[in-house]
């Protein structure tokens, strides 16, 4: 038995130490988002996936056509000034933040004294006169935007927790924290708690750090394993030649001493990592999403604001005079800011990822178009009524997501027609035939985001031309040979090296 663990350990090590070396490359990358977000990465050499090509991939989210005619064209390659025909393109990023994901921008609206407003990933910004934009600070703000819109003289931003007021022409915001929901509770789905435990982020910053040394501390179990196949062989070819091999012998128990020592006494919090991180996909992701948890007092789940990095978009509804909230828990409406918001029972699907349309439809009173990852729907609130974009047909309450079509964007500005992006299609109709003119090779070439691109590493998806319908396996299977690794050099160790000194090594090699 002792034979058997010793020999999968090693060989399951070895051969997967590149993707070991990869999860904790992007994880701590992952886990720093803002600190890498001037970072780009070149898709020139990336899966046709990745590639921009028909406006897709979130290239445009919307348009904002300015009072005096000029169209800006915004979304994950920041702001550039085109016309209805999609025909020229001018960038329009001056003073905007580098780096690519600094320039996604969520919404871009005009006030009605002129001012121009766009809401970046991180950053609020402020159009000045020459065309340039200028950071606009907001009290207390240390996330993500999730939105900007104009309500009258009213500018609202939002970001992942708090809503931001402010009235022209001072615009100085006021930080609001919303009212819990009617009958709330502080209860949590497992899977988000052992998301944030995989990231460390249940535990703020600390928590993030310790996860980032476990993340060092794989990456030396892997270096120090490698050195402990290699070098044998190379001692002993040393040792025919009659050459000096004792550094070599050295740097082999030094390895040997470390391996076993961080991974012994870590096996518990390594594990811990492996294993939370296989719970974020397929097949365990979807009992953790049925079961609710109270937070771990004083993690970052435990939080006095009910809407902690839940907001993603809000609108106001002139035909039922209220507020309509959208939320990584639904959408909820109310008459103030100040009111405690009630949830909507019967609205669209929205991704937890964020709102990409959320827009009057032209063609029907009193309907707002909302569009994300979980697809594109004709939403009249007041008649509890939606349907699907595409097909017509009524969604009901019991079965909200009724579209598979991914949705990153919209606009009414372009051509003669409402034009919807679609995230992989992008202006595309179902016979794959093109609605727009194609893509200057400037847009085309943008890059993706170091962030971004890490974590398709980090989840798979990369790879998924390769693996396919497997691709969904992907993260469960290498948790799981994770695992299995760290227990099996466990088991290995306690049994070889506990009662003998850690300097042990082969006879021939002393």
């Amino acid at each position: 038995m002792q034979l058997f663990w010793k020999k999968y350990h090693k060989w399951g090590g070895i051969l997967f130490t590149v993707f070991i070396l990869m999860f904790c490359c992007t994880g701590i990358v992952l886990n720093h988002q803002k600190y890498f977000s001037s970072y780009d990465v070149s898709r020139s050499w990336m899966p046709q996936r990745y590639q921009y090509t028909h406006w897709n991939n979130g290239i445009v989210k919307g348009t904002l056509r300015l009072t005096d005619g000029r169209i800006l064209m915004y979304g994950n390659a920041g702001i550039w000034l085109t016309d209805s025909c999609f025909s020229t393109f001018t960038s329009f990023n001056t003073g905007l933040a580098e780096g690519i994901e600094n320039r996604e921008i969520g919404n871009l609206i005009q006030m009605p004294d002129g001012s121009v407003w766009s809401a970046a990933l991180f950053e609020l910004y402020v159009l000045q006169e020459g065309g340039q934009w200028q950071e606009y600070p907001l009290p207390g703000h240390d996330e993500q935007l999730s939105d900007v819109i104009q309500h009258g003289d009213t500018l609202i931003a939002l970001s992942r927790s708090y809503v931001y007021r402010a009235v022209a022409p001072d615009y100085i915001f006021d930080r609001i924290q919303l009212q819990p929901p009617g009958n709330y509770s502080p209860e949590e789905t497992l899977f988000r708690m052992v998301w944030l435990l995989h990231s460390g982020e249940l535990f703020g910053i600390t928590g993030k750090l310790i996860v980032d040394g476990l993340a060092i501390v794989l990456v030396v179990l892997c270096i120090t394993g490698i050195i402990y196949w290699v070098l044998p062989s190379l001692i002993r070819h040393r040792k025919r030649r009659q050459m000096k091999a004792q550094s070599h012998i050295s740097l082999l128990r030094g390895s040997l001493k470390w391996h076993n020592r961080l991974g012994a006494y870590l096996i518990i919090l390594t594990l811990l990592l492996s294993v939370s991180g296989m719970c974020l996909r397929a097949p365990l992701r979807t009992p953790l999403v049925k079961v609710k948890v109270n937070p771990i007092p004083g993690s970052s789940l435990d939080s006095e604001n009910a809407w902690h990095d839940k907001l993603r978009a809000i609108r106001w509804d002139e035909h039922l005079n209220a507020w309509l909230l959208g939320t990584s828990k639904g959408f909820y409406q109310m008459d103030y800011l100040s009111d405690v918001p009630h949830k909507i029972k019967h609205a669209p699907a929205a991704s937890s990822m964020g709102i990409n349309v959320f827009a009057l439809d032209p063609e029907h009173k009193n309907t707002w178009l909302v569009g994300s990852l979980s697809g594109f729907y004709r939403w009249n609130p007041a008649e509890e009524s939606v349907t699907d974009y595409f097909t017509g047909k009524s969604v009901s309450e019991r079965r909200k997501s009724g579209s598979s079509t991914a949705v990153s964007g919209y606009s009414t500005d372009l051509l003669d027609c409402a034009v919807v992006f679609q995230r992989q299609n992008g202006a595309t109709d179902y016979a794959g035939i093109q609605l727009l003119p194609p893509m200057p090779d400037e847009l085309k070439n943008q890059p993706m985001s170091l962030w971004n691109f890490c974590l398709e590493l980090h989840v798979g998806r990369f790879f998924s031309s390769l693996l396919g319908s497997l691709t969904q396996w992907f993260v469960f299977a290498s948790g799981f040979i994770l695992s299995f690794i760290l227990v099996s050099g466990y088991i290995v160790y306690r049994k070889r090296y506990k009662r003998r000194p850690i300097k042990h090594i082969p006879k021939q090699f002393k």
